[in-house]
């Protein structure tokens, strides 16, 4: 019997010993400065459109919220004048997709092509936050250009 006790009583010393609240492995490291929630273009690559056609585009943010997230974007050049356009990131979710209408007179004659630029603006939470415009925030960098053809 005392052979079983001190056993128990050694394991559960050692135990009791290796449980330390600074973990050897982590010590030192801050993790106090996480990357902020954000939200970007899926692709920032340009695309080509026939006008009188429409496109897509994905906004996406890194991880869901527990609120809706209101994307602000302008679609110019082109023939095109849509300022402060929006889209809504709803709660726990990662992405909103929204069409843009290309239309038919948007090139001008004599030209055969013709220029159009989405550019993300501004993202805001449903309590009024503002969010970071891409994952580095540089909102210079969130634009997809869009070629229009006939």
């Amino acid at each position: 019997m005392k052979k079983l006790l001190i056993l128990f009583l050694s394991v559960f010393i050692f135990g009791f010993q290796s449980c330390n609240k600074d973990e050897a492995a982590t010590e030192g490291f801050d993790f106090s400065n996480t990357l902020p929630p954000y939200v970007e273009l899926s692709s920032t690559a340009a695309k080509t459109v026939k006008q009188g056609a429409s496109t897509t585009f994905t906004f996406v943010m890194r991880s869901g919220l527990q609120q809706n997230v209101t994307v602000t974007y302008d679609v110019t050049g082109g023939g095109l004048n849509l300022t402060n356009q929006t889209a809504v990131i709803e709660r726990n979710k990662l992405n909103a997709v929204v069409t843009v209408a290309i239309p038919a007179n948007a090139i001008v004659a004599p030209a055969t092509t013709a220029t159009a630029t989405l550019t993300l603006t501004k993202a805001v939470t449903a309590s009024g936050t503002q969010l970071t415009i891409g994952q580095k925030n540089v909102p210079e960098a969130q634009k997809v250009t869009i070629s229009i053809t006939q």
